[in-house]
């Protein structure tokens, strides 16, 4: 009789088992999903500027700052590398992602002719945050592209180095941008959760100006801390913008 009942046991755990793996195992496919589903996540990119428009090369203070007479070459060829952190929720075709931006660039080297003669580098090491709203254009399981509107705050920071017969010289500037932009996103699902983004657009920056963040000389001229004035005495213009491409990873989180 006991062992009857332990065999009745051990068939009704089987069998409960077997149920909780099915209903397990139908869920889990439950949960394969895509662009169609709502989702939520996070996503990582970084991208680059180009600068077709005069105004998008406004960022750049070394020209205006070089002294009558000297020529200045090569400082707006620096590269600007855009990075983002962000945190993204779709319902639907929409989606709204806010994010935390980190600029940096590759160094470069400028030289200067004429009046002043040397060599000096820019260094910008800027942050701030943003939000991007898009609306899917055209959308399946797997792929989508996306019209996109972006705003950006961020606080900008630029060291400008130049090295005069020797002695070598550091300013140190400070300034606020504000860009808003628009462009066409691509997506494409990955699997696993994944998804590869692109972004193409144009980001507007308003006009601001340098501030001198700590006191210092360039290129024989000594300034002091608060506004920055160029070389005919007039506010020094901070512009950023022009041309976005980025790449970002998203992984995508089902709701």
């Amino acid at each position: 009789m006991g062992y009857g009942r332990f065999n009745l046991v051990e068939r009704n755990c089987v069998l409960l088992g077997t149920v909780l793996c099915a209903l397990l195992s139908h869920e889990v496919a439950a949960k394969t999903t895509g662009f169609t589903d709502n989702q939520k996540g996070l996503s990582l990119g970084i991208g680059t500027y180009t600068h077709p428009l005069a105004n998008d090369n406004n960022y750049d203070p070394v020209p205006s700052l070089a002294p009558t007479g000297t020529t200045t070459s090569d400082s707006e060829k620096i590269k600007l590398l855009p990075a983002k952190l962000g945190i993204f929720m779709t319902r639907g075709s929409a989606e709204a992602e806010g994010y935390f931006r980190y600029m940096l660039n590759t160094r470069h080297k400028w030289t200067a002719t004429g009046g002043v003669d040397g060599d000096g580098y820019v260094t910008f090491r800027s942050y701030g945050a943003g939000l991007n709203l898009g609306v899917a254009l055209a959308q399946s399981s797997r792929a989508q592209i996306k019209l996109a509107l972006n705003g950006e705050y961020v606080l900008q920071r630029a060291n400008l180095s130049f090295d005069n017969s020797g002695s070598a010289e550091l300013l140190k500037l400070k300034s606020t941008s504000l860009l808003a932009g628009v462009g066409l996103q691509p997506e494409l699902w990955l699997g696993d959760l994944w998804v590869l983004s692109l972004f193409a657009g144009y980001q507007y920056g308003f006009l601001k100006n340098w501030e001198v963040a700590k006191a210092g000389n360039f290129m024989g001229r000594s300034h002091t801390e608060g506004a920055l004035y160029d070389a005919n005495g007039n506010a020094a213009h901070s512009q950023f913008g022009g041309v976005l491409l980025e790449v970002s990873f998203k992984l995508n989180f089902y709701e």
